[in-house]
């Protein structure tokens, strides 16, 4: 594939509910020569219902990253990546790779690669879902092996809240200190949705906690990177940010 200097290394294509966080963060971490090329799906309320929704739109879109010539599609989307229980995010990859032929992940599944990357069978997790939301995720996690110790559930519903999110890291800075008193014998802490920040949090929770920490984005991105074989270290996103370097 010929690219132009914008993306001479790798286009991104990235399926997304609406999302100021990642393109904040990632525009302040991906590697040179990469760039992130955005398709918007629509999402109503934050809910299973309105999660399972959004899935109608993958496809759709990612014809339209398909004629952008990027090289690898992320239905980038936590929930709405789980919310369909164990394989849910292997069907949507398998859809999406069938309608555009194009190398596909999700952010669900980068999660899992990570979490089987690093070892980790036992996480704290935190996030601004509902409670009924956060009880799919559970139970995601648990047919994957992986055993949930703590949950904190914000309880955001409707789609403006979690825009703005980016503007609150405060809230999940004291959420994973909170995640790391109530469950210290975890093997990480895991701050889950895409909208969430953490940029500016992993390297200062993990020196306070002891605890690797990672969130949606940061083991979305290290997901990415390792299907497209570009292996940098990203200094900002800690213990798996790093991992991305060895290779």
């Amino acid at each position: 594939m010929k690219h132009s200097m914008c993306g001479w290394r790798a286009r991104i294509g990235l399926l997304t509910p609406p999302n100021y966080c990642i393109i904040s963060e990632w525009g302040d971490v991906i590697p040179e020569g990469v760039v992130l090329v955005p398709a918007l799906m629509g999402l109503g309320d934050a809910t299973p219902e309105g999660l399972k929704e959004m899935r109608q739109w993958a496809v759709s879109e990612s014809k339209k990253l398909a004629d952008w010539e990027v090289d690898i599609i992320l239905f980038g989307c936590t929930s709405g990546s789980f919310v369909g229980g164990a394989g849910y995010d292997e069907d949507i990859i398998a859809e999406v790779e069938e309608a555009v032929g194009i190398p596909t992940t999700t952010t669900t599944t980068c999660v899992l690669t990570a979490l089987d990357d690093l070892g980790m069978k036992k996480i704290a997790l935190l996030g601004p879902y509902l409670e009924e939301v956060f009880d799919l995720e559970v139970e995601f996690f648990k047919a994957h092996g992986v055993e949930i110790r703590f949950v904190k559930a914000l309880g955001y519903r409707e789609v403006h809240d979690f825009v703005h999110l980016y503007e609150q890291p405060y809230l999940f800075y004291h959420a994973a200190k909170e995640a790391h008193q109530s469950a210290e014998d975890v093997d990480a802490i895991f701050i889950t949705c895409m909208a969430s920040p953490a940029l500016a949090l992993i390297n200062t929770l993990e020196r306070e906690t002891g605890k690797p920490v990672f969130s949606s984005c940061s083991a979305s991105l290290y997901g990415v990177m390792k299907k497209l074989g570009i292996r940098e270290p990203i200094e900002k996103y800690g213990t798996l940010g790093k991992r991305l370097g060895e290779g």
